[in-house]
């Protein structure tokens, strides 16, 4: 009952929002948009709010980096989450004017949407956000309003971006998406759709000094914005505290079949299909086994779903974060993810599986020691198997997969400190 009370009330906002851009209602907008702002659960212990910082939520994890800091810290701002589908419906207006119903429903605008927009279409959507900032702005009074933003690809916030800096606004990018390939890396950097989009940002924060390295490859003026704070995540959930336990419970972290290839046209047929299939089989064979608990956590019902039954005794689970399953968890199979560095870090059993038939492939898996990657389904089925009711103290101390770990998480030292540092700016 309460999803369709939520889905209804969502569906109201997004009519109201498409309303406004279709009268040209900038200040009743600015008013939907702040009366649809979300608090942040996490209570402030510090009741001297001196700052606004609206956050545009992407998705659980971002809120979660969030949430990390804002426990950890005696911090001076207010937090407060925007829905990231407020843009997508401001710009759906703005590329498909004439098709007035059902748009605001569930909008779906591309890249290519925005890319082609015509110069007026372009204008317009940009003076529409730069109105309804400066009445937010206003709702706001006195306190000092901030942005922050979790990538810098999101086409349907760039005209929000514009706003911003036409009101004297600053927009801070604390780039969530750090765990990349190299292959991917240095094809976004060749590609670099979004290049203009960097001077919009006043500040920027990523995890670690690949990040760094790629982002000031694409806009040389990033070098003076530019923070390396590290993963927050290091500083959540990580369980110090030894304990002997024996071995049983099984994770498989479902995958994305396309994480870690480039986005480019040329990729479109490269996936994680077989290795993802193989690894349900090798469950099913393992599910058989009473002595082991088999849990598989899907990220959103549009992770990719195998064509192969899974074994009733397989436990299943969609949505939300990996954190608890982590934590329950011995032996963790995932593939290129935060999860599975974050299982690193949490002193796991970690296997990647790799049965592709294109050896040339493993140059997309992200920087795993080998000793982890696993090409033979048997290999991974017995080392599994010989795991299992072996009496083990966790966390393990994954000495091998430290540089792993450092590559992805960066220096994690005063991460609390770093991100006040960088959202106080």
């Amino acid at each position: 009952m309460k999803k369709k009370i939520y889905s209804l009330i969502l569906f109201t906002l997004h009519f109201l929002i498409y309303y406004s851009c279709f009268f040209k209602h900038p200040k009743f907008c600015a008013y939907l948009i702040k009366l649809s702002l979300i608090k942040s659960k996490i209570e402030n212990k510090n009741k001297k709010n001196k700052k606004t910082i609206i956050v545009l939520e992407r998705v659980i994890g971002g809120r979660r980096d969030i949430e990390i800091i804002q426990k950890s810290t005696n911090q001076s701002f207010e937090i407060l989450f925007m829905r990231r589908s407020i843009t997508k419906i401001i710009l759906t207006y703005f590329c498909f004017k004439g098709k007035f119903f059902f748009n605001y429903h569930k909008p779906k605008p591309s890249n290519q949407d925005y890319l082609n927009q015509k110069k007026n279409e372009r204008d317009g959507h940009e003076q529409f956000w730069t109105d309804v900032i400066y009445y937010l702005k206003k709702y706001f009074k006195n306190n000092h309003l901030s942005f922050v933003t979790f990538a810098y690809y999101y086409h349907a916030e760039k005209a929000l971006f514009v706003g911003c800096k036409n009101n004297q606004i600053p927009v801070k990018l604390w780039h969530k998406e750090c765990f990349m390939s190299d292959e991917d890396v240095r094809s976004r950097v060749k590609m670099n759709e979004f290049k203009d989009v960097f001077k919009y940002f006043y500040k920027i924060s990523v995890y670690n000094n690949m990040m760094k390295k790629m982002l000031i490859s694409m806009d040389k003026s990033n070098k003076k914005k530019i923070t390396v704070n590290g993963c927050p995540r290091a500083i959540d959930f990580i369980n110090k505290k030894k304990n002997t336990k024996r071995v049983k419970n099984l994770l498989f972290l479902s995958f994305s079949i396309k994480q870690g290839f480039p986005l480019q046209k040329k990729y479109k047929n490269f996936n994680w299909k077989l290795s993802y299939n193989i690894v349900i089989e090798i469950l099913n064979e393992l599910s058989k086994n009473k002595d082991i608990n088999i849990t598989i956590k899907r990220k959103s019902p549009y992770t990719y779903k195998t064509p192969y039954p899974i074994d009733k005794r397989i436990e299943l689970f969609e949505g939300g974060t990996a954190e608890k399953f982590i934590n329950d968890a011995d032996i963790i199979i995932g593939h290129n993810s935060g999860s599975v560095i974050e299982s690193l870090v949490n002193g796991k059993y970690v296997m990647i599986p790799f049965f592709e038939k294109k050896s040339k492939f493993k140059k997309y898996l992200y920087k795993y020691d080998k000793s982890i990657v696993y090409t033979s389904k048997e290999k991974m089925k017995k080392d599994i198997l010989n795991l299992i009711n072996k009496k083990v103290l966790f966390p393990l101390e994954n000495k091998i997969n430290q540089k792993t770990v450092q590559y992805y998480y960066g220096n994690t030292k005063n991460v609390s400190q770093n991100y006040v540092n960088f959202l106080n700016s």
